[in-house]
C-alpha cells in the first residue's frame, strides 16, 4: 500500500512508548503500522520520531475489561459519574417542578458534574479537552432545565426550539468523544446519548403530569442506561491505553 506523505497522518513517539502502544491509540493493527513505516526499527523508537499512521479500516468496538485494580477504581469512577449525572439531574426537575426551596442548591451540585466529568476526562486526553467536555456538558445540563420550565409554561415553540439545541448538543458530544478515542465510534455516543434524552424528557413528562409511581420505576431503566454508558467509557480508555492497565 503507498501512503503520499502530503496527505498522511503523522504522530510523534514519546519517551517509553513502543509500536503496540501507538497502534491502541489509534485503534489499528500493529501490521498495517508496520507497512506504513517499512523502515522504523520498531525494537528502538526514539522520542521525536515522526512515524505514519495509516487509515483505521472499520470502526471498533471495545473489548470486555480485564480485572484489576486499576481498571476497577476506572470503572468505579465513571460509574459515579454517571450516577450523580442522573440523581442531581432527577432531583432539579422535580424541584422545578415543585417548587422546592433546594433548587438553587441543587442546581449548584448538578453543575459540579460536568467539571468532575472534564477533570476525568483530562487525565487522559488533556486539559482542554476536559475543559472542552465539561462545557458541552454543561450545556447539556442548562438546555434540560430550560427544557422543563418552557413546558411547565406551555410555550411549545420555546420547547420544540430548544429541544433542537438539546439533541445537536448531543450530536457534539458525540463528536467530541469519539475524535479522541477510536473504541468510542460517533454512531454508539449518538444512540446511547439520544436514548439518555428521551428517559430525561419522560421523566420530566411524568413529574408534570404527576404520574410518580410510573417515574420511581422508569428510574431503574435510566439508572441502568447510565451505567451502560460508563462502562462503555471505561472499556474504551482501557482499550485505547491498554498497556497503561496491563501491569
Amino acid at each position: 500500500m503507498n501512503y503520499h506523505r502530503e496527505n498522511a497522518k503523522f504522530y510523534t513517539v514519546k519517551s517509553g512508548e513502543t509500536l503496540i502502544m501507538i497502534a491502541n491509540l489509534f485503534g489499528i493493527e500493529v501490521g498495517d503500522l508496520r507497512a506504513a513505516n517499512p523502515h522504523l526499527n520498531e525494537y528502538n523508537l526514539s522520542p521525536g520520531e515522526l512515524i505514519i499512521i495509516p487509515e483505521r479500516k472499520k470502526d471498533l468496538i471495545p473489548g470486555p475489561l480485564p480485572v484489576n485494580r486499576e481498571i476497577l477504581e476506572l470503572n468505579n469512577a465513571f460509574r459515579m459519574l454517571w450516577e450523580q449525572h442522573i440523581v442531581w439531574t432527577r432531583i432539579v426537575i422535580s424541584d422545578i417542578v415543585f417548587e422546592n426551596p433546594e433548587l438553587d442548591f441543587a442546581i449548584a451540585r448538578l453543575l459540579q458534574n460536568p467539571e468532575d466529568f472534564g477533570a476525568q476526562l483530562a487525565k487522559f486526553y488533556g486539559a482542554a479537552f476536559g475543559r472542552e467536555f465539561a462545557s458541552l456538558m454543561r450545556d447539556h445540563l442548562t438546555i434540560a432545565a430550560e427544557l422543563v420550565q418552557a413546558a411547565l409554561s406551555g410555550d411549545n415553540q420555546k420547547f420544540a426550539e430548544l429541544n433542537r439545541s438539546w439533541f445537536q448538543n448531543a450530536d457534539a458530544m458525540s463528536r467530541a468523544l469519539a475524535s479522541v478515542n477510536p473504541y468510542w465510534g460517533y454512531k454508539r455516543w449518538r444512540e446511547m446519548f439520544g436514548e439518555h434524552l428521551n428517559l430525561v424528557l419522560e421523566e420530566a413528562t411524568l413529574f408534570i403530569e404527576n404520574r410518580l409511581e410510573e417515574n420511581v420505576r422508569l428510574f431503574d431503566k435510566m439508572e441502568r442506561q447510565a451505567l451502560m454508558m460508563a462502562d462503555f467509557m471505561t472499556r474504551g480508555i482501557v482499550s485505547q491505553f491498554f498497556c497503561n492497565f496491563c501491569a
